[in-house]
């Protein structure tokens, strides 16, 4: 284990690891006007809570093409209405179980645009009765507006379907291009507190088969709002309903559509998955429609929740969703302080995510930054991430620091991987994590905290058993430079008595030089419970201000390493990890984000001064051999003791506090030995 440590050491500095992904692009409506249906859809509303049987594939089969039947759904307010088309035949292939193949003939919908996102999940069927739900239309819609309808069959076995999260029993965990001639009537979901111009880097963060069954809109507002008059909290088939992502001050996240059926105190909706994501926890609400907004691809309906949650969304599959009214699901709190450096406080936003869609968590924190920021400049991010669980009383705390002319998206993908370790159950092999709350608190400084390491000066004699020392010299960026426009950094490191005398190298390397974090275990075994995964990560962190010092001797290498040396590398390494993990400092949330100035290993966490050699060791009195270098014959073989192994490295850690520091250098040095003092002929 040891001797991975050289290994690992060596190749870390030409190992890189980055990745990402873009499979899908969302698409942006600017500047929508909403339809104004009271001048196109002259329909009475229906009147009552609306009753439908059910009608099941058998009886199905043996309707005449062209039958008629009505589609129950809200187009303005919370009243439903009943537009008219036409049955046109069973399609017997369709995702396990048929669609219903119809044409929208009414009129009045034609004149609004045909199909819109939010209609699927309305109730189809003849006057009366239920077949299904609208779920599927024309990818390239054009009047007549021909949809699929998912059977009202496949949709009550969801109700009883066992998913897999329920056999694994976490909460569920969040998880491209052939083009059909069909598309999912998607199921628009709102995002408040997103600025329009950040939907693509939204889009690139998204991308992925999770999300094919929705669209995502930028929306002003989406908090749930006070009831509208006479509105009622009972569920029926055709209702408009909303299921929250997440909820709060700035972000709130919500995905619309319609009720197909309601069974007592269960309901199905949509007629297609939401996430695809089998277990389901999300709120349900009451939700109220605005309008029909135009598109060039399909409409979709402009809604707003209302009121407190009426139940919770507790499956999604394939055929559609499946709620429990009166049930309501515990949430994430997701708090995030915000403060600008030199501010006299932190300015507070708080939220709550939905378990299951921890995805979110990234998106409220990095658009709350933005929307208080209001402005997109670069600047350098400190941040301190604090997640607490249901199952353990550890809490797990990682700070970043990030140099970017962004903030938005550096703090959306840092905050997704600290997320995502514990969410996300193919990257969490340790142990079942229910996330209970999360704190972000981020440090907002306006100059760039970068320095570039330039050189290294000797500024003491270098010699065994003594303390050398050296100066770091660095070049920041000018935002923040000091009057020099450099900076210097003393470095005092001791010199074992056992070091290797001679040429030696004196380098200075920053950790960021290594592309990613040098000082984790590499071949850490693998967890076996959630507090020994928090241990590890923690194990794995380090400061981006973080630079070794680093004196090695400059020996002839042998073709194989002596074992002996090769320990002794690995024992120098495992110090060093050790020491320096257990003395860096540990900023607390809400703080202002500042390494103590006393960053440095303390004194007590330097290399222990061991080299001595060993008082049996000394030379005999005369100290000296017989010229021919033999021993005498009436002698015995004498064994020369042998003292503590010669040390080819030594070297410590130090941090500039707050800044992220790049680069590497290195001279050739001289060790001196130590000078032996003789006393009456003695070395001692």
């Amino acid at each position: 284990m040891k001797r991975h440590f050289v290994i690992v050491f060596i190749a870390l500095a030409i190992l890189l690891q980055f990745g990402c992904s873009q499979d899908t692009e969302q698409h942006e409506v600017e500047n929508p006007t909403i339809a104004d249906v009271s001048n196109v859809f002259n329909k009475a509303p229906l009147v009552g809570e609306v009753v439908l049987e059910p009608m099941y594939e058998a009886e199905v089969s043996r309707l005449a093409t062209k039958t008629r039947v009505e589609v129950i759904t809200v187009i303005e307010g919370t009243s439903k209405v009943a537009f008219e088309a036409e049955f046109r035949r069973i399609q017997p292939i369709g995702f396990g179980f048929p669609l219903y193949e119809c044409i929208i003939t009414d009129e009045s919908v034609t004149a609004m645009g045909g199909l819109a996102q939010g209609m699927s999940g309305s109730p189809v069927g003849p006057p009366g009765r239920v077949f299904g739900a609208l779920a599927y239309g024309d990818a390239w819609a054009k009047a007549p507006y021909r949809f699929w309808v998912t059977p009202i069959e496949a949709m009550e076995a969801t109700i009883n379907h066992t998913t897999f999260g329920e056999f694994l029993n976490p909460p569920a965990a969040p998880g491209a291009g052939v083009n059909a001639t069909f598309t999912k009537v998607k199921t628009p979901v709102t995002i408040s507190g997103v600025d329009n111009n950040r939907l693509n880097q939204l889009s690139s963060h998204l991308s992925g088969t999770q999300f094919d069954a929705v669209e995502f809109f930028s929306r002003i507002g989406g908090a749930p709002a006070a009831p509208p008059a006479n509105a009622t909290l009972q569920l029926s088939a055709g209702d408009m309903i909303g299921v929250a992502i997440a909820t709060g001050d700035v972000v709130n996240s919500m995905g619309f559509g319609t009720v197909t059926q309601v069974y007592d105190g269960t309901f199905v909706a949509f007629g297609h998955d939401m996430f695809l994501d089998g277990k389901a926890s999300l709120p349900v609400y009451r939700a109220v429609v605005d309008g029909i907004v135009p598109n060039t691809r399909i409409a979709y309906k402009s809604a707003s929740a209302y009121g407190n949650p009426i139940g919770t969304m507790t499956k999604d599959l394939r055929p559609g969703i499946v709620g429990e009214l009166g049930k309501l699901p515990d949430m994430i709190p997701v708090t995030v302080y915000y403060q600008p450096v030199n501010s006299p406080g932190p300015i507070q936003k708080n939220h709550e995510v939905a378990y299951g869609q921890e995805w979110a968590i990234p998106i409220v924190v990095a658009a709350t930054l933005d929307s208080i920021r209001m402005e997109v400049n670069p600047s350098t991010i400190e941040a301190n991430v604090a997640v607490s669980f249901k199952e353990t009383d550890t809490v797990y705390t990682e700070s970043f620091r990030t140099i970017t002319p962004d903030p938005f998206e550096s703090v959306l993908a840092n905050v997704d991987i600290i997320v995502k370790s514990f969410s996300h159950i193919l990257y969490n092999g340790a142990g079942r994590a229910t996330i209970d709350e999360i704190k972000v608190s981020l440090i907002d400084i306006p100059n760039i905290l970068h320095t570039e390491i330039t050189d290294i000066h000797v500024v003491s004699e270098i010699k065994q058993g003594e303390e050398a020392t050296f100066v770091v010299e660095m070049l920041p960026h000018w935002s923040a430079a000091g009057r020099s426009r450099k900076m210097y950094r003393e470095v005092k490191l001791r010199i074992p008595e056992n070091f290797i005398p001679g040429p030696a190298r004196l380098a200075v390397t920053s950790a960021t030089t290594f592309g990613f974090n040098p000082f984790g275990i590499p071949f850490a075994p693998s967890p076996e419970s959630l507090d020994e995964l928090i241990y590890q990560l923690k194990d794995g962190q380090y400061d981006k201000g973080l630079v070794l010092v680093t004196l090695a001797a400059l020996e002839e290498e042998p073709e194989v390493l002596d074992p002996e040396i090769e320990d002794l590398f690995a024992s120098f390494f495992e110090q060093f990890f050790a020491t320096l993990f257990e003395n860096l400092p540990d900023p607390e949330i809400g703080e202002d984000g500042e390494q103590p100035e006393n960053g440095e290993l303390p004194e007590d966490g330097e290399l222990p001064e061991d080299g001595e050699m060993p008082e049996d060791g000394e030379l005999p009195e005369d100290g000296e051999l017989p010229e021919d270098g033999e021993m005498p014959e009436d002698s015995e073989p004498q064994v020369e003791p042998k003292g503590p192994p010669p040390v080819p490295i030594t070297g410590l850690p130090f941090i500039v506090n707050r800044f992220i520091v790049t680069g590497n250098t290195e001279i050739k040095v001289e060790v001196q030995p130590i000078e032996p003092i003789i006393e009456d002929g003695v070395v001692e």
